[in-house]
């Protein structure tokens, strides 16, 4: 069995951050966004609440 050393376990860690997380800002950002869709009645609650769901679960 090989070992990984700090150098492969720091990129590992940025490539799996990359692959399953996003910026924390981008996420506000794009819920804040999704917020003004559905005060404009653009999205509904049921829209929104599903959407911003699946954004906070991307943190």
């Amino acid at each position: 069995m090989r070992t990984a050393g700090p150098a492969a376990g720091g990129q590992l860690r940025a490539e799996t951050a990359s692959a399953g997380r996003r910026d924390p800002a981008d996420i506000a950002e794009r819920i804040r966004h999704l917020g003004e869709l559905h005060q404009a009645g653009l999205v509904t609650d049921a829209e929104f609440t599903t959407k911003k769901a699946e954004l906070l679960a991307e943190l």
